[in-house]
């Protein structure tokens, strides 16, 4: 890495702190802190929904797969697209329509205290290891690749982190999820533009592809591509829409600008992983032997597929925005896990465990101190994940998502969509999933299935693809199927119980008044706005650091688009203040 390259990653980090302490003053109370007070204007809440939903993983990890087997990683950002075009159509409006603050009110809502307390602390030992599984990955490839200090990228990053998140709550993160989106998204996809034009065009770049395009390599039965495809749309689609992760549609100041939000993150999910993944498709194109270029990867050479393009292809310069491109990516989705851990505490356990009246400024320093406590613990798991050994970081990454996540997340979704099940129907769901994720990793043969499918052994991506697949598919059955099954013990609930279930239907049917909506504050736009375009000229100004009419070209479209977006927000600003 060049010295430009490390001035351009340290300017990115001062601007994702002047967004920091430009929006920390916006948490005056523990609403604010937790789910801004549910005043959030929609482009805010669609920039968190997309830069929540990915990690760096996506230019490593998935880049990987890219460089690979060409275009079939998209089906896992398209699915990400098609469950928030589902929820801008259903889910969005009836998540916000409940008025809650926190993803467990929901859970508590719909199936009562227990499954609320079972969901609770599941929850916040499951997103604090995915926090430190984002935080490892981002250190072991930096560090691999630029021979950074691993222990000090993790310590860095994650203290950057907390101080985000601790400073002024759900406000200041998605604040800086703007600013990282508008960055990385120009970035990213005139990168993606110039890949293209450096391979001759579409055409030429799939001709020139080393396998096939579509299915990719090690594939001999199309019937399992297809079979993984739907259950990774199944699946990216559960993952966006179900209860737990319904904390980005609940900030948004009523269920209109909710589905806006969605729309919005799934316009650029359906735009944006196009782009990022051309870059590896060319670096496959033109033969490019990777374990050669970053030996220190080994096997996992692939995982700098992206890096190399940018290395060798891009202007000086590019790196560090690349590189700030990636940090966004860890930032973003661990940022916004403590903020909603933090706000599940204050407003679904310290409630049954503190004080019965606590004052604002008590339950707001709570807050802080356990965004502070839940920081340090997903930094610390994230050293600790460093130092194993024996341990493949993306098998270990897999197993915990397809262990406990599913079983989680598909009576999560089917709360707001079958309500006619009793309230036990929750917690024994999660149950009868973990048995189901238990018997599939450890019990199911995928070769057994193999041999009725075809002949021919499986290949290795064969049989991991089909375990996956079947994997899904063996959850939304089983487990779903167990829970619309409950229906036949359903019976009408009475006294309290019974009040809250019918205040929970109502709501879903029932849409915010004028008098529970907040005002759009213009001061939002404003301050991005003018942040954004300062950024889109200092970006601009790399034209001075390169000495080609393609890199001075390139830099430019990067500045001009983050401009445009900062005109965008001032402009938004000034209708704003109007009404």
């Amino acid at each position: 890495m060049s010295t430009i390259d490390g001035v351009v990653l340290a300017a990115y980090i001062t601007f994702i702190l002047a967004a920091t302490f430009g929006f920390r003053k916006f948490a005056t109370d523990s609403s604010q802190f937790v789910n801004a007070g549910g005043a959030m204007v929609w482009w805010m809440a669609g920039s968190t929904a997309f830069m929540t939903q990915f990690s760096a993983w996506t230019f490593t990890g998935a880049a990987s797969k890219a460089f690979e087997d060409g275009i079939a990683v998209l089906v896992l950002f398209w699915g990400n697209a098609a469950g928030f075009f589902i929820a801008a159509r259903y889910f969005a409006a009836r998540y916000r329509k409940l008025r809650v603050e926190t993803p467990m009110q929901v859970i508590r809502q719909r199936f009562g205290r227990p499954t609320e307390q079972l969901f609770t602390w599941l929850q916040f030992p499951l997103s604090t290891i995915a926090a430190a599984f984002w935080l490892n990955g981002l250190a072991l490839f930096t560090a691999a690749v630029f021979d950074i200090s691993l222990t000090g990228t993790i310590v860095f990053t994650g203290l950057i982190v907390t101080f985000i998140a601790i400073s002024g709550g759900s406000w200041t993160v998605s604040a800086t999820n703007v600013v990282q989106l508008v960055m990385l998204m120009a970035v990213t996809m005139v990168t993606g533009g110039f890949a293209l034009y450096q391979a001759g065009g579409p055409t030429e770049l799939i001709n020139r592809f080393p396998v096939d395009f579509i299915a990719g390599s090690d594939l001999n039965i199309t019937t399992i591509f297809l079979f993984w495809s739907m259950m990774m749309l199944v699946k990216q689609s559960l993952s966006t829409n179900n209860a737990i992760t319904c904390y980005r549609f609940l900030v948004t100041r009523n269920e209109a600008e909710a589905q806006r939000a969605a729309s919005l993150a799934g316009f650029l999910f359906l735009v944006g992983p196009v782009l990022w993944f051309i870059p590896p498709w060319v670096v496959a194109a033109d033969n490019i032997q990777l374990q050669q270029a970053y030996p220190n990867l080994g096997a996992n050479a692939g995982n700098a597929a992206y890096l190399y393009f940018v290395e060798h292809y891009m202007p000086i310069g590019t790196l560090g925005l690349i590189m700030a491109a990636m940090i966004a990516a860890t930032i973003a989705p661990m940022t916004t896990a403590l903020n909603r851990n933090a706000g599940i505490f204050v407003r679904n356990v310290y409630p049954l465990y503190g004080h019965a009246e606590p004052s604002e400024a008590r339950l707001l320093r709570i807050g802080k101190t356990t965004t502070l406590i839940n920081g340090l613990l997903a930094t610390l798991m994230a050293l600790i994940f460093s130092t194993l050994e024996g341990i493949g970081f993306f098998d270990l990454m897999m197993l915990f998502g397809a262990l406990l996540q599913m079983p989680l997340a598909i009576p999560a979704l089917l709360a707001v969509v079958v309500r006619r099940t009793p309230d036990w129907a929750g917690w024994s769901t999660v149950l009868v999933g973990l048995t189901v994720s238990l018997f599939m990793q450890f019990g199911f043969s995928v070769q057994w299935l193999g041999t009725v499918l075809s002949e021919q052994p499986l290949t290795a991506r064969e049989s991991i693809d089909l375990k996956i697949a079947t994997t899904i598919a063996a959850q939304a059955l089983i487990t779903g199927g167990y829970f619309c099954l409950t229906r036949l013990w359903f019976a009408r609930a009475r006294n309290q119980r019974g009040s809250e279930l019918a205040r929970f239907s109502m709501n879903l049917r029932r849409p915010l008044s004028a008098l529970e909506q907040r005002a759009a504050d213009p001061r939002q736009g404003l301050f991005l706005g003018k942040l954004l375009t300062l950024l889109g000229v200092a970006t601009g100004l790399l034209c001075a650091f390169s000495w080609s009419a393609p890199g001075n070209a390139l830099f430019l479209l990067m500045g001009i688009a983050m401009i445009l977006a900062g005109m965008g927000l001032l402009r938004w600003s000034a209708v704003a203040a109007e009404d």
